[in-house]
């Protein structure tokens, strides 16, 4: 017997079956080819279960022969048991298989006398539940509402699923329905009757499987009723009053019902669950809403609950008495009144606790009101403010933290009225003494520092400082502390052209000034702008605070023109005003700028809102202007808008965009508002200043020579720099 060799050979002509050559020692010497057969079939996978009509799987198979080798290039055939469960469309040895109806078969594959199988299960899953008809309708309410509720339960493919339990919910006080479990039709259909409940808006839930889904419906009466609701919170004028105090609680109340109800009917206002006011309000009609202010107080010191309750005594058909009432949290704080020259024990065994006092001036004082805080241990911090209290005490006006319990605030000049005294235990501390005093000791100026970096001829920049002055009469002390920049360095060159870089103590303003060439006569005129501005030094504390450093540049040849005809001055004083803060910037950081234009609302009715400008501007005469107050420059025009008052209305004072007129007035309004920015002003310091007809109407127009003063603000970076404690680390 010859040795027996086994061949793997590669066919030459693509597509042909691989062939096995056995080469033996037969007598003959003829050679013989055993062809490839079709043995078995293997389908992957071997079962599916499709959840959705519509829904497909692919499958694939391998054939191998009589020696278990995979035959690539066989042909294969597919076939489905059952055409109404799953369809069947095949590509050689790949298959996909489409859900057509629930039920189970069998996938075959075959190739030559060989075949095998998969199990294929078709079951629709519910996935979703989709309203047909019915929402939303208006019926009588507790009668069956006019057409039944209709609901199609899908499955992920969107076809409707048969047989699936429906669970028909009315929600609390939402009725009743006929059938609460319905069985799905053959076209996935479920439906049923519901019969309203009392209230007048109701809602129903349906759940098929894990899918949910919700009717509304609103019910009406055959006699129309109201429905009163409290809606939304209670509005306090303050949610933090003195126990002395007495504010305004407000209410807004809908109707909800069909009906207007009664001519009035009664709100009443509860504190601790006891009456206090009651109120006779008019008829509302359906889908209206009334407010219902009360004013009530003082109340006793501590967590007060005001509530509001309509129709107390019930006299009133509604479609729900439960929606009635509301209620709120108001914290009474005690505050101490105290008198000038008394002498006040102040001390806190505890950390934070902040205790209240008020000192009422019947008369004003040019002298400087003084609260003084002195002796005792640990450390307290004295805050002070003047007028209405804000409602914390980061926001006084004036401010003391050194690292114990001396603390001091001077307000100059005292003006008449309240003023409002927290000290703060930052520590336990005490027992110290608070004391109030008019008068009796210095103050110490406000410092407005010019630093030349080019300046003009010898008057031009005697101007500049008279300017300057100016502005010192009308700020009347220095501010709460000094920036100290040691720590901090302020960038060469970030502050005006040519400016130095700045790391010394600035006390309290410090303006860099050019004068220089810039476009010739008649073209720009110059722009200032502030650099850096101050923020609180507390912690916690967001509040900013006044500038420290700013820019001012003036064009040589305007200069020249402006000093000779005499506009200069005022030109000046307008630009320094800016430094101090009156802008966008800083009015928008202070919380006092309404509505503003910029950057694209020319229309809009741009104000200052300012608590003691609004004042000063109604005594110039202003208290039957017809819009916001205090009107400011609108346009939407960059570096103009926002940043002046309106022309149309002020004509000619000083902080318009257009110096017009023989003269430019600093008015009270204008004093006033940098006062609302946290600054001591000097009222006595206005020039007489009313507004015309024309301006009242809002409609003056320029008079006289113009000096154009629009686009004035310099656009550069402003830098915060937080103050640092005196003595504190």
């Amino acid at each position: 017997m010859k040795k027996v060799t086994m061949i793997r050979q590669r066919s030459t002509l693509a597509g042909s079956a691989l062939l096995l050559v056995a080469i033996a020692g037969c007598g003959d010497g003829e050679t013989q080819v055993e062809e490839a057969v079709p043995t078995t079939v293997e389908i992957s996978p071997g079962s599916a279960m499709l959840t959705a009509i519509d829904a497909t799987q692919g499958f694939t198979a391998v054939v191998r022969d009589q020696n278990g080798r995979a035959m690539s290039n066989a042909a294969v055939s597919w076939s489905s048991s059952d055409a109404s469960v799953f369809s069947v469309n095949a590509s050689g040895s790949s298959a996909t298989v489409t859900a057509a109806g629930n039920g189970t078969g069998t996938l075959t594959a075959t190739s030559g006398q060989a075949s095998g199988t998969a199990a294929v299960e078709v079951e629709q899953t519910p996935t979703r539940v989709e309203i047909v008809s019915g929402d939303e309708q208006e019926g009588i309410r507790e009668q069956p509402l006019p057409e039944p509720l209709v609901v199609r339960v899908e499955d992920q493919g969107g076809t409707a699923v048969a047989g699936v339990q429906v669970n028909f919910i009315p929600d609390p006080e939402s009725g009743s329905v006929s059938e609460g479990q319905v069985n799905t039709d053959p076209n996935g259909m479920a439906s049923t009757v519901w019969t309203l409940g009392s209230k007048r808006t109701q809602s129903l839930t349906v759940e098929a499987a894990t899918a949910q889904i919700k009717f509304s419906a609103t019910a009406v009466s055959e006699n129309p009723i109201p429905d009163y609701t409290v809606s939304g919170d209670l509005m306090f004028t303050r949610l933090d009053p003195l126990d002395t105090d007495t504010i305004e609680i407000s209410v807004d109340i809908t109707n909800l019902g069909d009906g207007a109800g009664p001519e009035t009917f009664m709100v009443q206002l509860t504190v601790d669950g006891t009456a206090v006011q009651t109120l006779e309000v008019g008829q509302v009609e359906p889908e209206a809403t009334t407010t219902v202010t009360f004013t009530a107080g003082p109340f006793e010191e501590g967590t007060r609950r005001v509530g509001v309750e309509i129709d107390p005594e019930g006299e009133v058909e509604e479609w729900e008495e439960e929606n009635n009432s509301g209620s709120g949290i108001l914290t009474v704080l005690a505050q101490q009144s105290i008198s000038l020259d008394e002498s006040v024990t102040v001390e806190s065994s505890s950390t934070g606790p902040v205790l209240l006092y008020r000192v009422e001036l019947a008369e004003a004082s040019d002298e400087a009101l003084n609260v003084e805080l002195s002796g005792g241990e640990g450390d307290a911090d004295l805050f002070v403010h003047y007028n209405d209290r804000p409602d914390h005490h980061y926001k006084y006006r004036c401010f003391s933290g050194n690292a114990d319990a001396t603390e001091d605030c001077q307000l100059v000049p005292a003006r008449a009225g309240t003023y409002h005294i927290a000290v703060h235990a930052f520590t336990a501390f005490g027992p110290s003494t608070l004391k109030v005093t008019i008068g009796g000791r210095p103050v110490e100026p406000f410092d407005l520092e010019l630093v030349f970096l080019d300046g003009g001829t010898s008057s031009q920049d005697n101007i500049v400082r008279q300017a300057a002055e100016r502005w010192e009469a009308v700020l009347a002390r220095d501010l709460n502390w000094d920036a100290d920049y040691t720590n901090a360095p302020f960038p060469a060159g970030q502050c005006g052209p040519g400016s130095p870089q700045v790391s010394d103590v600035v006390d309290d303003l410090r303006v860099f000034v050019t004068i220089d060439s810039i476009d010739g006569v008649g073209g720009i005129l110059g722009s200032s702008s502030i650099c850096s501005i101050r923020t609180y030094p507390f912690t916690g504390a967001t509040a900013y605070l006044q500038p420290v450093l700013g820019a001012m540049v003036l064009d040589e040849d305007d200069v020249a023109r402006m000093e000779a005809d005499g506009t200069l001055l005022s030109v000046v004083t307008h630009e320094l005003a800016h430094v101090l803060g009156f802008s966008n910037v800083v009015w928008d950081l202070h919380d006092r700028l309404r509505n503003p234009s910029l950057p694209s609302s020319p229309n809009a009715d741009t104000h200052f809102e300012g608590p003691l400008a609004i004042p000063a501007f109604d005594a110039a005469g202003g208290v039957g202007y017809g819009r916001a107050k205090v009107p400011v420059q609108n346009g939407a025009e960059s570096g103009s808008s926002d940043s002046h008052w309106r022309q149309s209305v002020f004509e000619d004072e000083m902080m318009t965009p257009f110096l017009t007129g023989n003269s430019q007035p600093m008015s009270l309004i204008t004093i006033e508002s940098l006062y609302d920015l946290g600054y001591e002003t000097n009222p006595a310091e206005a020039e007489s200043y009313t507004l015309s007809s024309a301006g009242m109407a809002g409609m003056a127009l320029p008079r006289g020579p113009v000096v154009d003063l629009r686009n004035d603000i310099m656009q550069i970076p402003i830098r915060v720099f937080v103050l640092p404690w005196k003595g504190r680390k």
